[in-house]
């Protein structure tokens, strides 16, 4: 099931791709991940927050210069993130994060654009998900290796998302490629209204299989969430 194009329609129109230009070792390098707009309660008429992968922002942390990309599909401006006065980025990851390093629980993050993107952009609403879960979704995000050929397009798979209670949010390996990292989990609540209920994370071993995994949203991530939005947009 390789991913195939997305349409150029919502909420695909919401899902951007993430490049992050950092040095290393001397050497100016790229890292390519994805993202989405969000909204909620507190915040709804804002079209600047994305909600990422933690382990895409890891990159922020690094000394030395940088420079962040992000493309939403389908529309021509790229936007890059948004610094306060004291020169500090408007981003946050979890603490739990840090503790738990490549937990799918914990992997996600806030990051604020410099500038809205685009007042045709409605964002997409989060929704929680339980103990257990299995539901038709589609996963969408970039692709690192069309990326890296000048195409930042949206590509999309549909699967059948499913969550145990010992288990992180899951779907069949091969519905992603690297680069879609933090794009969303997306569900069709009722006719065009779509909603997410993770981030896409990665891989990760299932009952002795190799799966698909994203970030499940819980109502304490949601609130987690809140807090990480709260705290890019503060100062």
């Amino acid at each position: 099931m390789a991913p195939a194009l997305a349409p150029k329609e919502y909420p695909y129109t919401v899902v951007g791709v993430l490049e992050i230009f950092y040095e290393d070792g001397g050497v100016m390098k790229k890292w390519v991940g994805s993202g989405y707009l969000v909204k909620t309660a507190a915040h709804p008429e804002r079209k600047d927050i994305v909600l990422t992968a933690a382990h895409n922002l890891v990159f922020l942390r690094r000394p030395g210069p940088l420079e962040l990309h992000f493309t939403v599909y389908g529309d021509r401006d790229v936007y890059t993130i948004a610094a306060r006065r004291d020169g500090t980025l408007r981003y946050a990851i979890p603490e739990g994060y840090d503790r738990f390093p490549g937990n799918p629980a914990f992997d996600y993050a806030v990051m604020i654009l410099q500038e809205g993107a685009g007042g045709a952009n409605a964002p997409l609403t989060l929704a929680t998900v339980g103990e257990t879960l299995r539901t038709p979704a589609t996963i969408a995000g970039g692709l690192s290796a069309k990326v890296q050929e000048g195409d930042r397009k949206v590509y999309c798979s549909a699967v059948t998302a499913e969550k145990r209670r010992d288990t992180a949010l899951y779907y069949p390996e091969d519905a992603t490629a690297k680069g879609m990292s933090g794009g969303p989990v997306l569900v069709e609540e009722r006719a065009s209204t779509w909603t997410s209920i993770g981030v896409v994370t990665g891989t990760g071993i299932v009952d002795g299989e190799l799966k698909g995994i994203a970030a499940p949203i819980f109502e304490e991530t949601a609130e987690s969430i809140d807090a990480l939005i709260a705290s890019s947009l503060a100062g």
